[in-house]
């Protein structure tokens, strides 16, 4: 069909030419996605001249019934991207389609319209990088870079486009165990700038030279080496957020009443150290955003949250 009239029709054909696109241009190297060997069913479509196969339309079926699913979200550039790999290795689209389902809802905080929960990680993996690496931290700073922007794709994907297809495969079903941390694709992000820590600290001065060397390591990083450095550094992060809780929970000197010393725990919650100018006597501080990096449960947004700050049918 076309939608219908009015303004819902009018959302439904562009929401259908997005997806019409995007399915076209997502993962094209992939032996599934290959090809155009049958003639294209919309003679109206930009890719009508070219053709398609079996395995393009099924996707862009999904897309479209994901699109009428979740219609407070709606379809959003990069979500084939999400379902191009669940569809490859199961192809059976019923199934495909409710694993797909599954997996954006722990998802869909990337996809809002004013970009609140892709912000969000962002600033968790800021205050990561600077609660363990305050060197690396004040570098980035320097170079207008604490914002973090340059993982933005990475993020918003889950490293689709940086890691090779088979490696994404397996990245995928790791991180969809929560076996530590149901944020551990931010340690990724923080393994991949350990491991660049050096050229990034010794010649990289500006967010244009960040932002450009981090993008060309697409398709150049090794997985195994990722992953370990990751649960390397989040073992690290657990052991250093249980000293701090330690020490803050530690009881503080005695002291008369006339000078009443103020405990760790009191000097924790009203002294916040400058970031990356910790000290011994300056305790670090575990914001919410770092104690959620533990947390194993999958965080799913209220409907609520998704049909005010989605992008969905209008009058949804």
């Amino acid at each position: 069909g076309d939608g219908g009239e009015g303004e819902a029709g009018e959302w439904w054909r562009e929401q259908r030419g997005r997806i019409e696109k995007d399915v076209h241009r997502t993962d094209r190297n992939v032996p599934i996605f290959q090809g155009e060997d049958a003639p294209h069913p919309d003679p109206n479509s930009p890719f009508a001249d070219v053709g398609t196969n079996v395995h393009l339309e099924q996707m862009k079926e999904m897309l479209l019934t994901y699109n009428e699913y979740n219609k407070e979200l709606g379809y959003v550039q990069g979500m084939s991207d999400l379902l191009s790999p669940i569809y490859a290795v199961i192809q059976d689209d019923a199934i495909a389609f409710w694993g797909f389902q599954k997996f954006m809802e722990r998802m869909e905080r990337n996809f809002l319209r004013d970009q609140s929960g892709m912000r969000g990680q962002l600033l968790t993996l800021d205050q990561l990088v600077n609660f363990m690496d305050p060197k690396l931290w004040n570098h980035l700073q320097s170079a207008d870079s604490t914002n973090f922007f340059f993982f933005f794709r990475m993020i918003l994907v889950w490293y689709k486009r940086e890691f090779a297809w088979v490696d994404i495969l397996r990245l995928w079903e790791g991180l969809w165990t929560d076996y530590l941390s149901a944020e551990f694709h931010i340690f990724i992000a923080l393994a991949i700038l350990e491991k660049h820590r050096d050229v990034i600290m010794g010649h990289l001065k500006a967010f244009d030279e960040v932002l450009k060397y981090v993008n060309e390591l697409s398709n150049t990083m090794d997985l195994e080496s990722t992953l370990i450095r990751a649960e390397a550094l989040f073992r690290k992060f657990q052991r250093l957020v249980e000293a701090v809780d330690k020490k803050q929970n530690f009881p503080g000197p005695r002291a008369s009443s006339s000078s009443q010393a103020p405990s760790p725990q009191s000097q924790s919650q009203t002294q916040t150290p400058p970031k990356g100018k910790e000290t011994e006597t300056q305790q670090k501080v575990i914001s919410p955003e770092l104690r959620n990096l533990l947390n194993r449960k999958v965080e799913v947004l209220p409907r609520k949250t998704v049909a005010q700050k989605g992008d969905g049918m209008p009058g949804n």
